[in-house]
C-alpha cells in the first residue's frame, strides 16, 4: 500500500478567499492565521489584536468559522477522488478551553493511492498532478508518503516532501521528529520533556508498561500505528451525488474579472469531482451573491461534455469579461446538475491527433460565451434544390447528430450571397466587371410547386478576365421577384 497525506495548516484561512488585501484570522485574543499581504505589512502569527490593526489598519480581521472550514475540507476530499476512490478525512481534532475552541492539529485528507499508480504514470506524476490542483485551489499544502497512514500524516505534519518507502524505514524516518506530532503526546508534552523525552525516538526503547502507567495506552497505541505495528483503519469519504459548493469572499468584489480566480477554485473542485465519477457535463451554473438584492445567475455550457477545468475556465472568463455587476459580490456558488458519463478512453496503436478537432470546439465555446448561444450557428444540409434552401442553421451542440449526406448535386460555391444580383449583358453574354466566360454547365433547377415559390433556372459556373469563378444562373420562365436575364448567386473559393 501507498498512502499519501495532504496536510492543510493554513485552512482556516484558506477557507476564505482573501486576494491579495490583507486578511488575518484570528480568535477573541491573539492572531491564528496571516496570508502574505498582512505579513508583509508586519502582523505574525501569535500577535494580539490591537497591536495587529495598529500596524495595518487595512486588515481583515475574522474569527474561526468550523463549519466553513469543514466545508472547505470536504471540498478538498471531492477533488482528491479524481486520483482514488480511497480518501479519508482527518479533520483537526478540537479541545474545549473556555468558550473557546482550540485545534491540537491542522486538518487534510489522507489518499491510497496503490491501485493508481499505473494510471497515471508512476507516483513522482501523481504527486506532481496533486501539487497542481491544491496550488490551483489556493492550499498550502504539506505532502507525505509512506506504506502506513499515519506514519505519511506524521510525515505531512512535520514537512513536506519527506517519503518512506518501506516499513521498515519507518523508525529512522520518525525518531527525530518532535513526539507531540503522536497526537496524545501533546497533552503530555511538558511531562515528556521533563523526563527527557522529546522524540518520537526517544519512546522507542522505553519499556511499554512504563509509558503507559506514566502517561497513556493511547499514546503507544498511536506509535504502534505510525510504526505498521498495529491496524490504522479509515472511514471512506463519500461524495455526494450533486455538486453544489460556496465560497466565501474575504472583501467584496465590486469587478466582474476579479471574480475568476476565486470561481477557478470551485471549478477544480467540481473537475476533481466529475473525474472521480468517470463522468462530465455540458452545463453548469454560477450564482454571485449580493447583499441587498437577489443573486446574479451565470449559466456556462460547453459545446461537448468535458471535466476540463481549463474549458470551463475560458468560458467564464469570457462571460465575466462582458458583465457588469449590479452590486458588491461576497460570495460565489457553483452548482453541476447536468452529469454524464463519460465515455472510456481508448488506446490506440498508432494514436491520431485530436487537437485540431479540440481546438474547434473550444473556439465554438468561447465565441457563444461571448457572443450568446444564438448567435453561433453551424450549417446543416437540407434535402432542398433550391440553393437559397438547401441549408438550415442550427445552433451548435456539440457531439453534434450524424451529419446528414450531402445532396448529389454538382459542386457549388460555398459563399452564396443572400439575394441574387442582376448582371449587364455585352454581346449576348454576361457581364461582371469583367466579360464572363461559361465553363461549365448548365444545371437546371426546376422546384418549389409546393410552397408557393416555383423557381426555373439554369445556373453555369463562369469565369472572369481575373480567374475567378462565379456561380451564375439565367431564368427560364417569368419570376414573381426577378426580372427576366442574368444573376449572380454565388462566388467559388
Amino acid at each position: 500500500m501507498l498512502w499519501i497525506a495532504v496536510c492543510l495548516p493554513e485552512l482556516p484561512l484558506e477557507a476564505c478567499a482573501a486576494g491579495d488585501a490583507p486578511f488575518a484570522i484570528g480568535d477573541a485574543q491573539r492572531i491564528l492565521h496571516v496570508n502574505r499581504a498582512a505579513a508583509v505589512a508586519g502582523v505574525e502569527v501569535g500577535m494580539r489584536r490591537a497591536t495587529a490593526t495598529a500596524l495595518c489598519p487595512r486588515l481583515a480581521l475574522r474569527a474561526r468559522d468550523p463549519v466553513t472550514e469543514r466545508a472547505a475540507l470536504e471540498a478538498v476530499a471531492r477533488w482528491a477522488l479524481r486520483f482514488t476512490p480511497n480518501v479519508a478525512l482527518v479533520p483537526p481534532p478540537r479541545t474545549r478551553s473556555g468558550d473557546a475552541l482550540i485545534d491540537e492539529a491542522p486538518a487534510g485528507v489522507l489518499l491510497e493511492v496503490a491501485a493508481s499508480l499505473r494510471l497515471f504514470g508512476g507516483p513522482a506524476r501523481l504527486l506532481a498532478e496533486l501539487r497542481r490542483g491544491l496550488t490551483e485551489q489556493g492550499h498550502a499544502a504539506r505532502v507525505a508518503t509512506a506504506p502506513v497512514p499515519h506514519a505519511a500524516w506524521i510525515l505531512a505534519r512535520a514537512a513536506d516532501g519527506l517519503e518512506a518507502r518501506s516499513v521498515a524505514e519507518l523508525p529512522h524516518m520518525l525518531s527525530p521528529l518532535p513526539a507531540w506530532l503522536l497526537g496524545p503526546g501533546r497533552a503530555h508534552w511538558e511531562a515528556l520533556r521533563s523526563v527527557g523525552i522529546a522524540r518520537i525516538g526517544d519512546l522507542l526503547p522505553l519499556p511499554r508498561a512504563a509509558v503507559a502507567r506514566r502517561f497513556s495506552e493511547a499514546l503507544l497505541d498511536q506509535l504502534d500505528r505510525a510504526l505498521g505495528k498495529k491496524a490504522d483503519p479509515h472511514t471512506w469519504f463519500v461524495a455526494p451525488e450533486r455538486f453544489e459548493a460556496r465560497l466565501e469572499l474575504a472583501a467584496r468584489v465590486d469587478g466582474a474579472e476579479a471574480l475568476l480566480f476565486a470561481a477557478r477554485r470551485l471549478i477544480v473542485q467540481m473537475s476533481g469531482w466529475l473525474a472521480g465519477r468517470c463522468a462530465a457535463t455540458r452545463a453548469l451554473v454560477f450564482s454571485l451573491i449580493h447583499e441587498d438584492r437577489a443573486p446574479t445567475v451565470l449559466p456556462l455550457r460547453l459545446a461537448g461534455a468535458s471535466h476540463d477545468d481549463a474549458r470551463f475556465t475560458a468560458v467564464l472568463r469570457e462571460v465575466l469579461g462582458k458583465l457588469r455587476l449590479a452590486a458588491p459580490v461576497y460570495e460565489l456558488r457553483l452548482r453541476c446538475d447536468e452529469v454524464i458519463a463519460a465515455a472510456p478512453h481508448a488506446g490506440e496503436l498508432f494514436p491520431a491527433s485530436g487537437a485540431g478537432q479540440e481546438s474547434l470546439v473550444q473556439l465554438i465555446e468561447r465565441l457563444q460565451a461571448r457572443l450568446g448561444r444564438e448567435r453561433v450557428v453551424r450549417l446543416r444540409p437540407h434535402a432542398d434544390h433550391r440553393p437559397e434552401l438547401a441549408f438550415r442553421a442550427d445552433a451548435v451542440d456539440m457531439p453534434a447528430t450524424r451529419a446528414q449526406p450531402m445532396l448529389p448535386v454538382p459542386a457549388r460555391p460555398l459563399w452564396l450571397l443572400p439575394t441574387p444580383v442582376a448582371l449587364a449583358e455585352r454581346d449576348h453574354a454576361p457581364f461582371w466587371e469583367t466579360p464572363l466566360t461559361l465553363v461549365a454547365g448548365p444545371e437546371r433547377i426546376e422546384s418549389g410547386w409546393w410552397d408557393g415559390r416555383w423557381v426555373e433556372r439554369d445556373y453555369f459556373v463562369a469565369r472572369d478576365a481575373g480567374g475567378a469563378l462565379l456561380w451564375i444562373f439565367r431564368l427560364r420562365a417569368p419570376d414573381p421577384v426577378l426580372r427576366q436575364g442574368w444573376y449572380l448567386h454565388g462566388r467559388f473559393a
